[in-house]
C-alpha cells in the first residue's frame, strides 16, 4: 500500500473500537486512519506513515431505531449497506457523495464527502453524535444519540471534515429521512452559458424545491432532481421554468445520475472546488473559463477543471477555493485548503492540542497547508 509516495511498513485490521484504542495506546509512529481509500488522494500529501489502520472491519449497525429515525453506525460500515437496511423501513440517508457507494461512513464523515444531494446538506448535517479514539488510545463521545441534543459541544462538527488528523472516527450516529415516495429528474440544455444561468436564476427564485440541482458545463445542461409525495412532484415538473424539459423516472433517472457521477470522475487532472454565493455560480464560471464544469447550482459551489496551477492564487484571491482533485507535485506546492494566516494559526493550534506530536494522518491537513 503506497500513499502520496509514502509506505506504511504495517497495516492493522482491528475487529472492534476497544481493540483500535489498544492499537493506538501502543503505537509511537505514524498512523494513518483507511476506511474504503476512495478519498486518499484528497487533502495534502501525506508526509509519514509508520502504520496503516484499516477500519473496514468496524462495520456493524450498532443500533437503529426506526421510530425516532436515528441510527448508529461504526466507521467502517458501506454507505451502501447503511442504504439498503435502512431501506426495509422506507428511509434513508440522503448522501450521494462522488466517491461512490461502497465509500465508508467513517471516510465520508472524515472527508465531509459531497455529491449531487448537495443540496440537501452534507454529511455534517446529518450527524448528531460520534464517538472517536484519541491518538493516546482514549475513547470519547461528542454530541448525542438522539436528535434533539442540546449538552456539550459540537466536537462532532469539529472531527467532520478533518481527514482523520485529530482522532480517529469509529462510531457515527445518524438522523434520517424517510424515502421519497416519489422522485423525478427533469433536464434542459439551454443554447448557451447565458441561458443555463438564466434558467437556473429563474429555478432559484421559485417556489421549486429540488433535491439536487447541477449544472454541467461546457455542454451546459441543467439537472433538476425532485423528491416528494407524488402530487408533490407532479406540481413541481407542472411548474419548471420555460425550456425543452425531459423529465426521467426509474430506471432513465438512476442511469442519468450514474453519468454524471462518471463525469465527475472524468474531470482532471486539475480540478477546483471553488465556493461562492448561489448568485455567484455564472460569474465563476464566466471569469475563470474552465474546460469543464460541475456546478451544485443551489448551494454556490463549483467543481471546475483548470489547466494551470498558478490559476489558484489567482481564484483564491476573490473565492475559497479547495483543491478538489491534483496530481502529487501540485498538491506538494500549493496547500489544499488555502488557509488565511488566522484560519491557519487557529487550526494549527486545534491540531496541537489534539495530536501534540503530530502522528494521526502527517500532513493532510493543516499541518500540511505551509511548506
Amino acid at each position: 500500500m503506497t500513499i502520496d509516495g509514502v509506505s506504511p511498513s504495517t497495516v492493522l485490521r482491528p475487529e472492534s473500537i476497544e481493540e483500535l484504542a489498544q492499537t493506538l495506546a501502543s503505537e509511537k509512529g505514524a498512523i494513518v486512519p483507511l476506511g474504503a481509500a476512495t478519498q486518499t488522494c484528497f487533502g495534502n500529501p501525506l508526509r509519514r506513515a509508520d502504520c496503516a489502520i484499516d477500519l473496514t472491519r468496524l462495520s456493524r449497525i450498532t443500533e437503529y431505531n426506526p421510530a425516532d429515525l436515528t441510527v448508529h453506525v461504526e466507521a467502517g460500515v458501506p454507505l451502501e449497506q447503511l442504504q439498503h437496511a435502512l431501506l426495509e423501513n422506507n428511509q434513508f440517508l440522503p448522501l450521494d457523495p462522488w466517491n461512490g457507494p461502497r465509500a465508508t461512513v467513517g471516510g465520508i464523515a472524515a472527508t465531509n464527502a459531497q455529491g449531487p444531494f448537495r443540496a440537501t446538506g452534507t454529511i455534517r448535517d446529518w450527524i448528531i453524535g460520534m464517538k472517536v479514539v484519541h491518538v493516546d488510545g482514549q475513547i470519547s463521545k461528542a454530541g448525542g444519540r438522539v436528535v434533539k441534543n442540546v449538552t456539550g459541544y459540537d466536537l462532532q462538527k469539529l472531527y467532520t471534515g478533518s481527514l482523520g488528523t485529530l482522532a480517529v472516527i469509529v462510531e457515527v450516529s445518524l438522523k434520517l429521512r424517510a424515502k421519497f415516495p416519489r422522485t423525478a429528474t427533469a433536464i434542459a440544455r439551454p443554447a448557451d452559458e447565458s441561458g443555463a444561468a438564466a434558467l437556473i436564476a429563474s429555478i432559484r427564485n421559485s417556489a421549486l424545491q429540488p433535491i439536487s440541482c447541477e449544472w454541467t458545463g461546457p455542454e451546459n445542461e441543467v439537472l433538476l432532481r425532485f423528491g416528494e409525495h407524488p402530487r408533490a412532484v407532479d406540481w413541481q415538473l407542472k411548474n419548471l421554468p420555460a425550456a425543452d424539459w425531459r423529465v426521467l423516472e426509474d430506471a432513465d433517472e438512476a442511469a442519468a445520475w450514474e453519468k454524471l457521477r462518471g463525469r465527475y470522475g472524468q474531470l482532471g487532472p486539475l480540478v477546483l472546488r471553488v465556493i461562492g454565493l448561489p448568485a455567484t455560480v455564472h460569474e465563476i464560471i464566466k471569469t475563470y473559463r474552465p474546460a469543464a464544469w460541475i456546478a451544485h447550482a443551489l448551494n454556490g459551489i463549483v467543481l471546475m477543471q483548470i489547466s494551470d496551477a498558478d490559476e489558484i492564487p489567482q481564484i483564491r484571491g476573490k473565492y475559497r477555493a479547495v483543491i478538489e482533485k491534483a496530481p502529487l507535485e501540485v498538491r506538494r506546492k500549493i496547500g489544499t485548503f488555502g488557509l488565511t494566516d488566522t484560519e491557519y494559526d487557529l487550526m494549527k493550534k486545534m491540531k496541537e492540542a489534539f495530536d501534540p506530536e503530530g502522528r494521526l494522518n502527517a500532513g493532510r491537513h493543516v499541518d500540511g497547508e505551509r511548506n
